[in-house]
């Protein structure tokens, strides 16, 4: 597994030594974050069975170059599918090329593959497609997005009604489709191609049935000669859910690979002991220039977590540097590609930062194919974030800010409270200052704070879904009396203990509040950022008060309510809101370090 830049999309090679190779050509926008784990263990399967494959991040998405709402991105998308087919021949010297895509990836694939059928270059085209729940018609997919948004917005958004997308644009989750992707995505019908642009195709149908769009694809390309064979895709609902909760189909990615199997040659695969983990020893580091910044891949921590080092072009790059962990199950480009797009604003202004896998996500080396709420709250990531803390240390930044969302918010604070090498915190939505085995019991259970609740019974759309089924009322109950009573027991233990003069840190409030004071007296400058209606305020509440008062007195803590901030982060207002904060905490921590004047080298060392 080795790292690549091919123009401007960067990617992974999965090496073996067939003379098959797989291009995977990913899905778009939330689904692309949800399925990264399950995409990434797929090329190591392909791998092993002796396939060479690149996967990798198309123009303008994840690591790659460009904005995120750049002009012909389906165009562009379908061109680097071919680029990378070129570069997979290039660097693995197969002879025959598979493109595997997911949902909107597959249709990409198959415009690809029309691409290089007519092109002399490719002598025929593609050896063969696979297609996972691909998208036939792009009218019923923009359909589906927009009911998906809807549905979140009336659930958990905000009060505050965001700002409309420009004209003819959607917002779906945290990825805006801009308004030519959009008309693009309309005029997208598989199933009225000419014919079909490869001699066999896999078609796995998440919802197989007489309504199947998939199966009548399968059919179509059946009719226009091609051996296709069509089967279902039963954990497919399992993979496509929010990352921390995402599984890796195991059967759909077994049978995925007995089908290529024929294809290459049957000694194909590497022996063991020549497969290389990424950052394995003797692993070439990438170092690209990238949207007027360097960035490097990086492997620390004795090579256990990958990150990607983001510096200043051309001026040395300052004293202050910046570390963001990831959010939730997500790999290390955050929700809305925030991360990539904030480190690359920071490296403009002379500030190095690290998009961060923890050791158990990503594409860290040894990430598993499960994932769990609890284990990425568990003291491993936490001890991972101190230990990028030190690394980032060795290179010689002296002052390290921390900046995380929900759960990375969680992983920064708890690094901030163990390593002293921390400067500075910004925490958007924390939603816990400890784990409790009462936690682990409630993970995933939909919990919300009262003001979400209230938010969400004010939205007539929400009473409409309850009338007709939609919603059901026994799960919610009990969510909410769960809240209830886990806010009046802990508040009556914690005035217990206040009663008889002592202060119990087996008490979740006090273990915050001592972990608060902690910071503040060593210094560590701290931003909590919270929505309005979010569950961490109700949290911080209850544990500092109900206008935060406990945390009056500390002067290195400040609080911030913003009204358009969801929870993760989904909507353009509150990545703003956000990305404006850490670029504010940063610079004046700068400023602070600059003040000093200690003789100190004023470059840190980047490499």
């Amino acid at each position: 597994m080795r790292r690549l830049m091919f123009e401007g999309c960067a990617g992974w090679l999965h090496e073996a030594q067939g003379k098959t190779g797989v291009v995977l050509c990913a899905p778009l926008g939330h689904e692309a974050m949800w399925s990264h784990r399950a995409w990434r263990h797929l090329a190591d399967d392909l791998a092993a069975a002796g396939m060479p494959v690149l996967r990798f991040d198309y123009p303008c998405t994840g690591d790659s170059a460009g904005a995120c709402e750049a002009a012909h991105f389906l165009g562009r998308a379908a061109s680097s599918i071919v680029a990378a087919a070129a570069q997979l021949r290039a660097q693995a010297g197969v002879e025959r090329i598979v493109l595997c895509g997911l949902r909107a990836g597959a249709s990409l694939a198959v415009q690809a593959a029309e691409a290089m059928r007519s092109h002399p270059a490719w002598q025929g085209g593609v050896a063969a497609l696979v297609l996972l729940a691909p998208v036939v018609n792009g009218r019923a997919y923009l359909r589906e997005l927009r009911a998906l948004h809807l549905n979140w917005l009336n659930s958990v958004g905000p009060t505050e009604t965001p700002a409309p997308p420009p004209a003819g644009a959607i917002d779906v989750l945290a990825f805006r489709f801009s308004a030519d992707t959009v008309r693009d995505l309309e005029a997208l019908r598989l199933d009225r191609g000419s014919s079909c642009p490869a001699p066999r195709v896999l078609v796995l149908d998440p919802w197989p049935g007489s309504a199947s769009a998939a199966g009548a694809l399968a059919q179509y390309y059946t009719d226009g000669g091609a051996q296709v064979d069509a089967a279902a895709f039963p954990d497919y609902a399992d993979m496509m859910q929010s990352a921390e909760y995402a599984g890796v189909p195991a059967q759909a990615w077994r049978q995925l690979v007995q089908w290529l199997a024929p294809i290459p040659a049957a000694s194909a695969a590497l022996p063991a002991a020549r497969r290389r983990l990424p950052g394995a020893a003797g692993a070439a580091s990438l170092r690209v220039g990238v949207d007027g910044v360097v960035e490097e891949s990086v492997w620390l921590d004795a090579r256990r977590q990958f990150g990607i080092l983001c510096m200043p072009r051309d001026a040395a790059p300052a004293q202050v540097a910046v570390i963001f962990p990831n959010t939730g199950g997500n790999h290390h480009v955050g929700d809305g590609r925030m991360f990539v797009t904030l480190s690359r604003r920071l490296a403009r202004l002379g500030v190095v930062s690290l998009r961060l896998d923890v050791s158990a996500l990503g594409d860290s080396p040894r990430a598993p194919r499960s994932m769990s709420i609890p284990k990425i709250y568990s003291a491993g990531p936490r001890a991972d974030v101190s230990a990028a803390v030190d690394w980032m240390r060795t290179r010689g930044f002296r002052c390290i800010v921390l900046a995380g969302v929900c759960s990375g918010a969680f992983l920064s604070l708890h690094a901030a409270l163990a390593n002293p090498g921390v400067n500075g915190l910004v925490l958007a939505n924390l939603v816990k200052f400890r784990w409790d085995r009462a936690d682990e019991r409630s993970a995933g259970k939909g919990a919300r704070s009262w003001q979400g609740w209230l938010s969400a019974a004010r939205r007539g759309g929400n009473w409409q879904r309850m009338l007709q089924g939609q919603v059901r009322l026994g799960p919610l109950a009990a969510a909410m009396a769960r809240h209830a009573y886990r806010h009046a027991t802990e508040r009556v233990a914690f005035r217990l203990t206040r009663l008889r003069g002592g202060e119990d840190l087996a008490s979740a409030t006090a273990y915050a509040r001592a972990a608060m004071r902690s910071l503040n007296e060593r210094g560590v400058q701290t931003d909590m950022l919270y929505g309005s209606e979010d569950m961490g305020l109700d949290e911080a509440q209850l544990r500092f008060g109900r206008d935060l008062e406990a945390l009056a007195a500390f002067t290195h803590i400040t609080v911030h309510r913003h009204g358009c901030m969801d929870h993760a982060l989904f909507l353009p207002g509150g990545r703003q809101v956000f990305c404006d904060q850490v670029v504010k905490h940063v610079m004046a921590r700068l400023a602070a370090v600059e003040a000093v004047g200690d003789g100190l080298p004023r470059a840190a060392k980047v490499c």
